[in-house]
């Protein structure tokens, strides 16, 4: 069993809060330097009690789309090596066997130092990273942060909405392939 937590970093002091912490999250949406473009964030993985991705591993921006896009890929029929957040981390999902896969993070230099490893159920990954996903764009439209917040004009303000609808098409795909 799978336990997802996303934490927000606040700007003004780097302490990390737990996204259902809701006074909190006001805060940070409301802080004069948020932007939802670039959300500093640090994702916990937890898989039948044992920390996969912890408070070792760095927080960075935009983590969910990495795991997003990394599963995507991986969805594609590729094994994946993508950068983790904005520093020189790499994510790797590589398939082992039709239920396993091999996912680790790593820095990209030498010599490689791993963050996290773990021989994982395909199936039951890819569920709870698309369920922890969407529990975090729900989050950002809850609280209107699109909306509410001067935001560039490279970004749509339905973005939130537009992940939702992508979770939802790799959820129909993680249920198709992994019967």
């Amino acid at each position: 069993m799978f336990q997802l937590s996303t934490f927000l970093v606040e700007m003004s002091d780097g302490e990390e809060h737990y996204l259902d912490d809701s006074l909190k999250l006001r805060g940070i949406f409301e802080h004069r330097k948020f932007t939802p473009e670039y959300i500093h964030m640090h994702i916990m993985i937890q898989f039948n009690n044992q920390i996969v991705v912890g408070n070792d591993i760095p927080s960075g921006l935009d983590l969910w789309n990495d795991y997003i896009l990394g599963l995507e890929k991986f969805l594609n029929g590729e094994n994946v090596e993508i950068p983790y957040g904005i520093d020189p981390y790499l994510m790797k999902l590589i398939s082992i066997n039709s239920n396993s896969l091999d996912f680790s993070i790593v820095g990209d230099w030498e010599p490689v130092k791993v963050f996290a490893e773990a021989i994982l159920p395909k199936r039951e990954f890819f569920e709870a990273i698309l369920d922890g996903a969407a529990q975090f764009w729900n989050t950002l439209i809850d609280y209107k942060v699109f909306e509410e917040k001067e935001i560039k004009d490279t970004t749509a303000k339905e973005y939130p909405k537009l992940m939702i609808k992508e979770i939802e098409k790799l959820s129909g795909k993680v249920k198709t392939l992994f019967k």
